[in-house]
């Protein structure tokens, strides 16, 4: 059977249909895939265990550091483990031990292993060079696009990483960020044309946007690692988008919930087909948008999504007005777009991030972060092509308020670029995801869209979808997806599992760490109840007159702890018998 090599990577900064999200193709219109359920017994089990139906993978001992090396094996566990934890899928890996120093590229050799280059950016034998580049994956595969192998390597020439969760610099690579997109490839999937998706073409430092999987990933995986009867839960989306009657290649299409959220990013293949599987059922609204010239200046190209199969994607026709669509449990619904002809009177190339001070200007290419409650913000868009006036700015979906709008005339404040800003309002309970900022020319209402690239994130991040803030888990836990570190389990063994202890504001490995009363005293003038505390945590105390048989009674309003104690003072000349409660609230 014959076999072939696949690269992808991440920067700095027949026909058949697309899905949503960008599937790894072959020309018969095979998904690359893992196969684990149906196993293919040319994969050596080194690659893939028989018995669990796991990937395995190996990490190299050296790892970036040599100061650092554990928390670097753990952020490549994790990394791994959060593809793991989407639900209603069979995908799974296997940590299958470390391999020596110095190993290359070799996705043939019946080894995954993810490494970091330190010496020379020259890899695979010297066969390719990953300067510029923050990470590469290596695919093998066989003839039907069935993987056999994978390597992932990182740029530590060029690049300083961490694997610290808390301590995000300016000038170092959150190890999660890029390794979980690479892992994306290692699955399967290509880059992505939402902007603030874990699969954008390119990344920055810190913890950038492409921290935490999105919708658009977790539907990748529900669909190519489905397990049996999965479909029957999801509704499915397909058509075709054509120009003058003809199938238009790379046309980036949207679907956005009714909160405004673009949930799924896809771009139309051979014959302009497309299509979106495994969509939870509701109603969306599609849209579909030209993709911009492959320049140095430039938001999304065709070759930014895969360059061999979209290097001549179709830019010039006008985006399209969004399409209502509701999608049912086991249904597939049919649409097909016909576009306009013609090239975009504007795009938008570059983004204005959030700033109090409405003279501060810094834009680049990357997507907008917010998150809800935030207020009285500048953003904005950029490009060569912009109207220097006329035009107004804002951003898809409830829960935002726009402030004044504000025209950037051609060379003020960039030279070569014309803009507009707008003062943005989150409010608290504006639902995360990815919005699009949208322009329209005011004279005719011609709109420009930079779709998905403003990422709202959630106040409580939750990378594993276990439902627990991962900084608490971070915080107690090596490995903050391991078992111990889940919701319902009780590390310590104190009776209190870690979601429990996490309202408490108590330490999860530390069994003498419980809310517990300390002292009750008593007056005519009533009852003092005492109890530790937890700075900042919210206490209600409740009573009843009987052990049993009688419901608890709130005693006034809850009470915030200042410090280790926190005490409540229940009025009046104590009854023969009380019984006291205090309760840690969320």
């Amino acid at each position: 059977m014959r076999n072939a090599l696949l690269l992808s990577a991440i920067l700095l900064a027949s026909a058949w249909p697309a899905a949503a999200f960008v599937g790894d193709q072959n020309e018969n219109g095979q998904q690359q895939r893992w196969r684990l359920v149906t196993l293919d017994l040319n994969v050596h089990t080194n690659v893939v265990n028989r018995q669990t139906r796991a990937v395995r993978y190996f990490i190299a001992e050296d790892a970036y550091s040599a100061t650092n090396t554990a928390a670097e094996y753990l952020a490549v566990r994790a990394s791994f483990e959060q593809w793991q934890a989407i639900s209603n899928s069979v995908l799974k890996f296997e940590f299958a031990g470390l391999s020596p120093a110095g190993m290359d590229v070799n996705p043939f050799d019946t080894t995954n292993i993810v490494y970091w280059a330190k010496n020379s950016t020259l890899v695979y034998g010297g066969q390719d060079n990953i300067a510029g580049r923050l990470g590469v994956c290596y695919t093998g595969f066989f003839e039907d696009n069935t993987l056999m192998g994978a390597d992932v390597v990182l740029n530590a020439v060029t690049n300083k990483w961490t694997a610290d969760f808390f301590a995000p610099t300016t000038d170092a690579i959150f190890i999660e960020s890029v390794l979980v997109h690479e892992l994306g490839h290692f699955i399967g999937i290509n880059h992505s044309p939402l902007g603030g998706a874990t699969m954008l073409f390119h990344g920055d430092v810190g913890i950038s946007s492409q921290a935490g999987l999105s919708t658009d990933e977790i539907m990748a995986v529900q669909t190519i690692y489905a397990p049996a009867g999965a479909a029957a839960q999801y509704g499915h989306l397909k058509g075709r988008v054509t120009k003058n009657g003809v199938g238009v290649l790379g046309a980036a299409l949207f679907l956005e919930d009714a909160n405004g959220n673009a949930v799924a990013g896809t771009v139309s293949r051979t014959n302009g087909l497309y299509s979106f599987p495994s969509v939870p059922p509701g109603n969306y609204q599609l849209r579909v948008s030209p993709l911009d010239p492959y320049t140095s200046q430039r938001l999304l190209a065709g070759p930014d999504i895969e360059y061999f199969e979209f290097v001549d994607a179709d830019v010039n026709f006008l985006p399209s007005p969004a399409q209502g669509v509701t999608l049912t449990a086991g249904a597939t619904n049919t649409v097909n777009l016909a576009v306009t002809n013609g090239a975009p009177a504007f795009r938008i190339f570059y983004l204005r991030h959030p700033t109090a001070n409405p003279n501060q200007y810094l834009i680049s290419s990357l997507p907008i972060v917010m998150k809800p409650g935030q207020s009285n913000l500048t953003i904005g868009v950029f490009s060569p092509s912009l109207p220097s006036s006329g035009l107004n700015l804002q951003v898809s979906g409830q829960g935002i308020s726009h402030g004044t709008v504000t025209s950037h005339p051609l060379g003020s404040p960039f030279s070569g670029l014309a803009g507009v800003s707008v003062i943005v309002n989150i409010a608290s309970n504006a639902v995360p995801g990815f919005r699009s900022l949208v322009v329209t020319r005011n004279s005719d209402q011609y709109k420009a869209y930079a779709n998905g690239f403003l990422d709202l994130q959630e106040i409580v991040p939750d990378y594993n979808f276990d439902g627990l803030d991962d900084r608490f888990q971070r915080q107690y836990f090596p490995l903050f997806t391991a078992p111990e570190a889940g919701p319902a389990a009780d590390p310590d063994g104190d009776g209190h599992n870690n979601a429990a202890e996490y309202i408490a504001g108590t330490i999860p490995t530390n069994a003498a760490s419980v809310v517990r009363l300390e002292s009750l005293t008593q007056t005519q003038a009533g009852t003092t109840i005492r109890w530790q505390s937890v700075t900042g945590k919210k206490y209600q105390v409740f009573g009843r007159s009987q052990a049993t048989g009688s419901p608890w009674q709130a005693l006034g309003s809850p009470v915030i702890a200042i410090g280790a104690q926190a005490q409540y003072f229940d009025a009046g000349p104590p009854g023969p018998i009380k019984f006291y409660r205090v309760q840690v609230l969320p």
